[in-house]
């Protein structure tokens, strides 16, 4: 029987939320990845699950599994660096897969289209960006839309508040819980003071789940989803710092710091562009997913914590699973550059004994040397990722 729901970037924080929030409503989904065995690692159970590897990307694939889903969640993500040449290229990779397969796209968006507003933002409210990553953003909700008005698809958009808690595993979260869990200063960036909007994970799983199940919905509906309003963070972080029993050790970067960065670091350039959302609350006005969900009830403040903690020991940077996941990658790089440092010996090598036999060859031995790099070396990697497969899977 085909799978109600084909998730894309199931690895990720809201797929992995939104993946199991559907096994627990015993639902059937399809989660497409880009690592089968990371999301093997990443989902211990896969009761109600079909993984398949591939890449958003390849339409074919993407139409192929996606026939039969009642929705496609575009979970498909890059880095901060690439999100905004790559995002375009896969939302419309996404919207012909729905097109085909007659599915609703569900894209998880967030508070980026609104720039800087001390006002709460509605589904409703015009966007006003303040940064490209909310610019990129604001232009995919626009693609999502103009498919949807030419009939072509369904959207569900949901706007969600920062999202933190089990797999989130961003540079902006995981390493307050990681040090938390050893004492250490927990870092924030620019601002603790302000109050902040935080969505706990599983929380923004079943609130998709929940919204799925809505009988009746327009081919393009908006829900906001906004979780917690914390005081401050720093009241937040003082509550992880007693659930993991430590003191409260906090670390700022300042604002000026940040912007050093962002001129030589591209992560940095995106952070710093966002630096208002530090500084200021951004608030998402939720009410309308609570008149369609009144008896919906967010994880208390305390067990999410606990949870997360608890996550983070165990699937951490310093648990056994990820001390076998670094193992493996220097195992990764310490093959390719053996069998690359071996190809650049024996290629030239071969070529002079060819040209040994064969005089007029000589004066072409270099441009010979590179264009054999260049046809054999991709074979090469190809036997070195099965080389690696098997050391890794004895170490």
């Amino acid at each position: 029987m085909p799978s109600k729901y084909l998730i894309i970037g199931a690895t990720g924080a809201l797929g992995h939320a939104f993946a199991t929030a559907l096994q627990e409503a015993g639902e059937q989904a399809t989660l497409l990845v880009r690592d089968r065995r990371k999301a093997l690692a990443a989902f211990p159970d896969t009761r109600g699950f079909t993984i398949i590897e591939g890449d958003v990307n390849d339409t074919i694939l993407l139409k192929r599994i996606a026939e039969g889903c009642g929705f496609i969640f575009h979970g498909a993500n890059a880095s901060y660096e690439h999100w905004a040449a790559a995002m375009p290229v896969m939302t419309k990779s996404v919207i012909e897969a729905a097109e085909h397969s007659g599915a609703t796209v569900i894209f998880p968006g967030n508070n980026y289209n609104f720039g800087k507003t001390d006002q709460p933002i509605s589904e409703i409210t015009p966007f006003n960006p303040a940064a490209p990553l909310g610019k990129v953003r604001v232009d995919l909700e626009k693609m999502l839309q103009r498919a949807t008005d030419q009939g072509r698809i369904r959207t569900l958009v949901v706007r969600m508040a920062e999202i933190w808690g089990p797999n989130v595993t961003n540079k902006q979260f995981a390493p307050v819980f990681e040090n938390a869990l050893k004492g250490k200063a927990m870092p924030w960036l620019i601002s603790s003071e302000p109050a902040q909007q935080l969505l706990y994970a599983p929380d923004a799983g079943r609130a998709m789940v929940a919204l799925t199940q809505d009988r009746e919905r327009d081919d393009y509906e908006v829900f906001n989803v906004g979780g917690t309003l914390v005081h401050s963070i720093r009241s937040w972080l003082e509550q992880i710092a007693d659930v993991a029993g430590v003191p409260t050790k906090i670390s700022v970067a300042p604002k000026a710091m940040v912007f050093l960065l962002g001129r030589v670091i591209p992560v940095m350039r995106e952070v710093a562009s966002l630096a208002y959302k530090f500084e200021t609350t951004v608030v998402l006005n939720d009410a309308k997913f609570r008149a369609a969900h009144p008896d919906f009830v967010q994880t208390p403040m305390k067990d999410a914590i606990a949870e997360t903690l608890e996550w983070f020991k165990a699937n951490g940077v310093d648990a056994p699973a990820s001390q076998r996941a670094r193992r493996r990658g220097q195992i990764d790089s310490a093959v390719r550059f053996v069998v690359d440092n071996i190809a650049i010996g024996v290629f030239p090598v071969i070529l002079a004994i060819i040209a040994t036999q064969l005089p007029v060859l000589e004066g072409f031995l270099p441009y010979l040397a590179v264009a054999a790099g260049i046809y054999w070396t991709p074979g090469l990697h190809r036997l070195t990722n099965r080389m690696r497969g098997r050391l890794a899977n004895s170490a």
